[in-house]
């Protein structure tokens, strides 16, 4: 049955803005610890960064708790076009996996194709974008693998180095610093999509905590 919400054009919004600040969290994470590698490796635990970046999954900034500042200098290497690109394209690859969101339940109730589609093009429309087609995974495939009940494959960062190693040449040199990165990178976008996927299902059930379920409703 479909999801009712308290106010359906809010949760789309809400949930939308949950995603998009996702994307730009692990976008300034990565820019944030970069940093970390130009002149503090050793005067930054990294079992605190991922922790602070886990439990703050919407806080674009939270890693500034330990001290870490993005600038021009600590992260030279990003500061072009092609990498600001990324930002989009992290966006669009938690957008594409909304459809993982049907299984969240409320009694009965569960949000529809549309209601899911409509969440989709709310972030498209925020300027998510896969640039150059880098992201292999699309919104209707994970829409059937969900129907199937199929397993979706790891939410990986293979995308991220791929574009780094075609597209900004600066990064995809064989240096210290840059090979923290994409290391870092790899733990980091699978434990970061699991905490975001679970802070969406925590919203969309707030988005519905004053609807009475059918229980109540017949009496």
């Amino acid at each position: 049955m479909t999801m009712v919400f308290i106010n359906e054009t809010a949760a789309i919004n809400g949930l939308a803005d949950v995603i998009i600040k996702g994307g730009v969290s692990l976008y300034n994470a990565m820019k944030y610890i970069y940093s970390i590698a130009d002149k503090d490796f050793y005067n930054v635990s990294i079992k605190d960064a991922f922790k602070v970046v886990l439990n703050n999954i919407t806080d674009t900034d939270c890693l500034q708790a330990l001290g870490l500042r993005i600038s021009d200098e600590t992260c030279k290497e990003m500061q072009n076009e092609e990498y600001n690109r990324v930002l989009s394209m992290m966006v669009y690859s938690l957008a594409v996996r909304i459809p993982t969101l049907k299984t969240v339940k409320n009694g009965d109730d569960s949000m529809t194709d549309d209601q899911l589609y409509r969440l989709y093009t709310a972030v498209m429309d925020k300027g998510a974008a896969n640039y150059k087609d880098m992201i292999s995974e699309t919104f209707l495939e994970t829409k059937y693998l969900v129907r199937k009940g199929k397993k979706l494959p790891p939410f990986t960062a293979d995308w991220y180095k791929t574009y780094i190693y075609t597209n900004v040449p600066s990064l995809a040199e064989i240096t210290n610093k840059n090979m923290f990165l994409l290391g870092f990178a790899d733990v980091l976008f699978a434990m970061f999509y699991s905490c975001l996927e679970e802070e969406l299902r925590s919203k969309i059930l707030e988005y519905t905590a004053d609807i009475p379920d059918n229980d109540e409703k017949e009496q």
